[in-house]
């Protein structure tokens, strides 16, 4: 009784802290030059500017601290262009947090568990135009606890970029839209988030970008905006910053973001740190 007990407390203060867990595991950015922008994704130009290449493929790490509980977040992804203006992409995000204590049933400790999370997705993008990319993936998400204690759910994201002008981009995101994921227990909705975005980079040898987010998460009744700035010397080496504005603290934190990354023709290094989270990103690309 006092084992289930812990665990139910555990998972209600999960749910309450962290969004039923998998609010930060399925929207936290795993590239760190998204979150080096303060997670500004919804006008992200990639999709429209990564056609010349063939092959890519790349490896994130987020360290995520929460006051609750550590993620230690781990993104793999390959994609590759089967045509002028159709590619297929495979996504693996694992999730593996800080260790739990399970209790007896006169309350003395058992031993410890490690709540994990995996996420699988096939994504594609569309570019019926050099101006307009269309992205869709499908996803499966499951979620551990411990023992008996867990929930698979399956969601769908749509996007769509637009480039606007030479060197503005726009662009909308539709993330998480699917079913309730549920403990055995109860279930809790996922956290489908809505947002509009505006990109922006001007300039030559020395040039600045700037990126900007808004949006919401219903379900949770949150609201969310993201701003980022950087500066990018002669398409090589990128310095930004950025800040991350969520109305509920206990679903996503509001944080500021700093971020460098060093590009090159076939590879990409970039890292990040964010402020409220106190956490790490590392992101690692090939291109062929």
């Amino acid at each position: 009784m006092m084992r289930r007990l812990a665990i139910s407390v555990l998972m209600l203060c999960l749910s309450l802290a962290a969004a039923a867990q998998v609010v930060p595991f399925v929207t936290v950015r795993m590239s760190a030059r998204q979150l080096a922008l303060g997670g500004a994704h919804a006008a992200d130009p990639e999709p429209l500017d990564s056609a010349a290449t063939i092959f890519e493929a790349a490896v994130s790490k987020v360290l995520w601290q929460k006051s609750a509980i550590d993620y230690n977040l781990t993104d793999y992804r390959a994609a590759a262009w089967i045509a002028r203006s159709l590619r297929l992409g495979l996504d693996i995000t694992t999730n593996n947090m800080g260790e739990m204590v399970t209790y007896s049933d006169n309350g003395q400790p058992l031993g410890t568990f490690q709540p994990s999370e995996l996420m699988a997705a096939i994504d594609v993008c569309y570019k019926p135009s050099g101006k307009i990319a269309i992205l869709a993936a499908g996803k499966m998400i499951r979620s551990s606890l411990a023992d008996n204690y867990s929930a698979r759910a399956y969601a769908i994201d749509i996007e769509g970029r637009w480039k606007v002008s030479r060197n503005i981009y726009t662009g909308f995101a539709v993330n998480n839209l699917g079913q309730a994921i549920g403990y055995g227990y109860g279930s809790y909705p996922l956290p489908t988030t809505y947002k509009a975005g505006l990109y922006g980079i001007f300039g030559g040898t020395h040039a600045v970008e700037g990126a900007a987010d808004f949006g919401a998460m219903p379900a949770w009744s949150t609201f969310l905006a993201s701003v980022g700035a950087g500066y990018v010397y002669n398409g090589r080496l990128a310095l930004r910053l950025g800040a991350h504005i969520s109305t509920k603290a206990e679903v996503l934190p509001t944080y500021a973001s700093v971020g460098a990354s060093f590009l090159s023709e076939n590879f990409d290094i970039g890292a990040a740190y964010l402020t409220a989270a106190n956490s790490f990103a590392l992101s690692v690309k090939i291109r062929l």
